[in-house]
């Protein structure tokens, strides 16, 4: 058996975790290495693997730089022995190597290829032939400028042809590569607007394309790659429908019921029950009944609906902590807005809450426009010699007329608010001077180092390792099962060095190297600074931190993790996963899967449903709330300070 088929060492990308694990095998590699032995193509590859490892700087923290500076000998011979072999290939043999090399090392050889531009040993003919008869090649292939120049024509006649093509445009130009690196495909300069549309129509055509793809072209945007017209979106619109009604009709689909009620009599207020099938939450009536005003009636949406969490940060924004494994590997669009199972259960619970409320405010002569303009009042005690003028419409017109007239005055809201943080004074003749749409990120905070964010990817790393089930750390015999991540699992085990497998112990020792970790007395590893893995566990989970709204020993340790460069700040009103939350139900400017709220009224484009209007009704005033809330934090945060 040789080498290549006992190791298959393969290079992802720097980022990737599995270095440590191949680098092991590598050494073994290395170690056992023959000078005078003909390798083969395959083993060859395995090498120059190895030697992209080293070209990214990665290495066995084991390993001496003597050690290192023997294995780059060895590298560098095989490399060239390789790269006599590429620039030898022509027509006569292409097909016969391709069918030698494995397949995790195709992409290698396509881009050596294009290094050493051996595809111009390559007639037109061949090239088409070996294409039309290894398909998956396309995607090794489109990765190389070079050799697409050289082939464009051939290129667009299969790409025209092929039945996966529209995949593969929506996978470099609409899917989100957040999560994962985008492929740096490159397309033949022949290959027009016209083709790629008529492409993406063809695959609406098919009988059952894939939905993950279907909702990119429907959330696709215009760009100087693509542009599909009205009808081709409609038809994606309608085939999404169409496959998203034939799975939630099948039997693999589970359904959860949400259910809110209040009780009389019921003294906490709050109970939850959750089982597999039905999540309910009781609230306590007669805890509302004890409540004054219409003050602490709006911080029922706070303190016991949580539409702002403890940290006052709006808890109904979609978060990458909440997804779920399977939702992480979807295909989504770059444009849309990340819709996973948890968001969906936080809105309908939030919906619920909106009209559950009301109805108990209807039967207590009050409503929730009554304590939102109550609340404004409240407001314009704290901010002496100013007034926010603004108030929600108490009459009974229809829902839609209250949209129209509601979304500019909350944007004048918005713009009031901003002049009283820029100027300390609100003028409204200054305010109507200027009729341009104001943004979320324009609208600053009255304190300064507002909310933190990560700065540097060393936090992601700490991030990945101490609080992601994917890590390869917390896998630990005899607890595989126990934990989902390494910071619960040394919180509440005794673990020593050994207990780690060799390709986890690398990892683990620049951990205690770089004192995220330490060895106590009796050999267990522990945290080193409990407080710093605290805050990288916080923005795991939500991805910002509200500075003022944590103790001054936590302050501390961020100030420092800001000196450093591994955080940085903003003095906003918002978060920027606020801000994208609130543009998600505004306007579809940033994602085009939004409710577009205040556009769709204002340029007619609504639905004609009344049950609709009534929905977008509440969603909106469900923006205003969590808008009075953010302002109230921030101004008290303000006097806290001063």
């Amino acid at each position: 058996m040789s080498s290549s088929k006992k190791h298959q060492i393969q290079f992802f990308s720097k980022e990737d975790l599995s270095a440590p694990y191949f680098l092991k095998i590598a050494e073994e590699i290395l170690d056992n290495f023959q000078e005078d032995k003909l390798y083969t193509l395959n083993e060859l590859f395995e090498f120059y693997n190895i030697k992209l490892f080293f070209d990214n700087g990665l290495y066995l923290t084991t390993w001496s730089e003597k050690r290192k500076h023997n294995y780059h000998v060895i590298i560098d011979k095989t490399f060239d022995i390789l790269k006599r072999k590429i620039i030898k290939i022509t027509d006569n043999c292409l097909e016969l190597k391709l069918k030698s090399i494995e397949y995790i090392y195709i992409n290698n050889f396509w881009n050596l290829v294009n290094k050493f531009k051996v595809y111009k040993n390559f007639s037109s003919e061949i090239f088409f032939k070996i294409l039309n008869n290894n398909k998956r090649y396309i995607h090794s292939i489109l990765l190389h400028k070079g050799i697409v120049d050289y082939f464009d024509n051939k290129i667009k006649e299969f790409l025209i042809g092929y039945e996966n093509t529209a995949e593969i445009l929506l996978t470099k130009l609409e899917k989100d590569h957040s999560l994962d690196e985008s492929p740096q495909y490159f397309f033949p300069k022949s290959l027009s607007l016209f083709d790629k549309e008529k492409i993406i129509d063809s695959y609406l055509e098919r009988n059952k394309p894939n939905l993950n793809y279907v909702r990119l072209i429907e959330n696709s945007k215009d760009s100087n790659d693509l542009i599909l017209s009205p009808k081709t979106r409609l038809k994606a619109k309608k085939k999404s429908i169409q496959l998203n009604s034939e799975i939630s009709e099948s039997e693999y689909i589970q359904n959860v019921s949400i259910s809110i009620r209040f009780d009389k009599n019921q003294l906490e207020h709050v109970i939850c029950n959750h089982t597999q099938e039905v999540y309910e939450i009781i609230y306590s009536e007669k805890f509302l009944n004890t409540l004054n005003n219409n003050i602490q009636l709006f911080h029922v949406f706070s303190q016991i609906f949580i539409f702002l969490d403890e940290k006052n940060l709006i808890s109904l924004v979609s978060k990458t902590s909440e997804l779920g494994l399977l939702e992480t590997l979807f295909v989504k669009s770059k444009n849309a807005y990340e819709i996973g199972e948890e968001f969906i259960h936080k809105e309908i619970l939030s919906e619920l809450q909106l009209l559950i409320f009301e109805d108990y405010l209807k039967r207590n002569n009050n409503s929730i426009e009554n304590i939102i303009n109550s609340f404004i009042e409240y407001l314009n005690t704290l901010i002496f010699n100013n007034k926010l003028v603004f108030k929600v419409n108490t009459n009974n017109h229809s829902y839609i007329e209250k949209i129209r007239t509601l979304a500019p005055d909350y944007e004048f809201l918005l713009k009031q608010f901003k002049l009283f943080v820029d100027e300390k004074e609100i003028d409204l003749e200054l305010i109507q001077i200027n009729s341009f749409p104001i943004r979320f990120s324009e609208i600053h905070s009255l304190n300064n180092k507002k909310y933190i964010y990560i700065n540097d990817n060393h936090i992601h790393f700490l991030i990945h390792h101490f609080y992601s089930d994917q890590s390869l750390l917390y896998n630990v015999e005899p607890y595989e099962n126990k934990y989902n991540n390494l910071y619960d699992l040394l919180l509440y085990e005794n673990l020593k060095l050994v207990n780690f497998k060799n390709f986890q112990r690398d990892i683990i020792e620049k951990l205690i190297d770089e004192k995220y970790l330490k060895v106590d007395n009796q050999g267990f590893i522990k945290l080193y600074n409990e407080i710093l893995i605290f805050i990288i566990g916080e923005l795991y989970r939500n991805e910002v931190l509200s500075y003022w709204n944590y103790s001054e020993v936590i302050r501390r340790e961020i100030d420092i993790l800001l000196d450093k460069g591994l955080l940085k700040f903003e003095n906003t009103l918002l978060t920027v996963q606020e801000r994208e939350y609130l543009n998600f139900y505004l306007n579809k400017k940033e994602f085009t899967n939004g409710y577009d709220l205040r556009n769709k009224y204002l340029h007619g484009t609504n639905s004609f449903s009344k049950n609709e209007h009534h929905k977008d009704y509440y969603s909106l005033l469900k923006i205003i709330i969590l808008t009075l809330l953010k302002i109230e934090d921030d101004i008290l945060i303000y006097y806290r300070n001063k």
